[in-house]
């Protein structure tokens, strides 16, 4: 690039340094020369050749621009130091910026990772938590649906229980409304064991025990006089019968006495005095039959227990003095006592 000089522009033409800088002009050490006094008039320049004129002010412009561009080429050092500085600054302000994004970088991936990290922890202990709860409902569902079924199995069976109960029940009504007595109390047992109510349970007790009642009543009155009219053998059976549905108490230790009075009679003096003597055990002497000891005598008797018989015969005369049969009863204990003495 060249440098135009203005044709104002002041020339030294002494070919001095110095002087062709002009006034106020800086010399390349920066120093500013000191302006030059105003030149006198020069008489000896009149005579001075043209043509060096010339080459003066050629010299002076290239001074000039020599100086310029020394002052660019200082200008562009200055400017090269300053931006080779401005680069250093910025370079390291980018190595800055670098390890601060590397390091920022960093943090927000340790960040992400540990938001990372807790957000599923907590997922996955809210799933732990939501799985245990729904694992518990579930077996609880799966218990009650179990309790429910077995629940509903049992009321099922329980229907059908009702159901056969009430088919039993009913039938066992029409065996007492018909009179059925000995085949009611026959099949007793098995309603008892039915799912009956409170009611028909009640019921059919009370309808069992009256035909219990009823067969003994009407065993025991058929046995009676079947003894009085000596019809022992139908005595024997219908007593027996009558036994089967009551066993114990005071009118079955009368059946009993007049079944072994006829069993005695009719030479079974075996079960004969079995009878009498549980008759005896039922305290039927207490009941106003007096003479059982002494039928007891007369089947001990026959069976050849002659002391046991001797003593029943003896207490009964003792206990009933003035029954009619006192009188044979020391009769046959005094003959028995006879019948065991020694012999001289």
């Amino acid at each position: 690039m060249s440098a135009q000089v203005p044709a104002n522009d002041p020339v030294d033409r002494g070919g001095d340094p110095g002087a062709r800088r002009g006034p106020g002009a800086a010399d390349p050490g920066g120093v500013t020369a000191a302006p030059a006094a105003p030149a006198g008039p020069d008489l000896a320049a009149e005579h001075v050749e043209p043509h060096l004129l010339d080459a003066e002010a050629v010299y002076g412009e290239l001074d000039l621009l020599r100086r310029k561009l020394d002052d660019q080429g200082a200008l562009l050092r200055r400017n090269q130091l300053a931006l080779t500085e401005l680069a250093e600054s910025v370079g390291k302000l980018v190595a800055q910026q670098r390890r601060r994004e590397r390091s920022f970088t960093l943090s927000s991936f340790v960040a992400y990772l540990l938001f990372t990290v807790l957000l599923g922890g907590g997922f996955f202990m809210l799933y732990r938590s939501r799985a245990g709860d729904l694992v518990a409902a579930r077996d609880r569902a799966v218990i009650d649906r179990d309790a429910s079924a077995a629940r509903v199995r049992e009321l099922a069976d329980q229907l059908d229980a009702r159901a056969q109960a009430a088919a039993a029940a009913h039938d066992y009504w029409t065996l007492l409304r018909d009179g059925k007595r000995s085949e009611a109390i026959a099949q007793y047992p098995d309603v008892q064991g039915a799912e009956l109510t409170p009611t028909e349970r009640e019921l059919f007790a009370e309808g069992e025990k009256k035909a219990r009642a009823e067969m003994v009543d009407a065993g025991f009155l058929a046995g009676l006089d079947a003894f009085r009219a000596g019809k022992l053998p139908d005595a024997v059976t219908e007593l027996r019968r009558a036994l089967a549905y009551e066993e114990e108490g005071t009118r079955a230790a009368q059946m009993r006495y007049y079944l072994g009075v006829a069993l005695v009679k009719q030479d079974q003096a075996d079960d004969g005095t079995h009878q009498l003597e549980l008759a005896l055990a039922g305290r039927v002497d207490k009941a106003g039959v007096v003479d059982a000891r002494y039928w007891l005598g007369v089947g001990l008797e026959k069976l050849g227990r002659v002391d046991e018989a001797r003593a029943e015969y003896d207490r009964f005369a003792t206990a009933q003095p003035q029954n009619p049969l006192s009188v044979t009863a020391r009769r046959k204990s005094a003959a028995l006592a006879r019948m065991g003495a020694p012999k001289n």
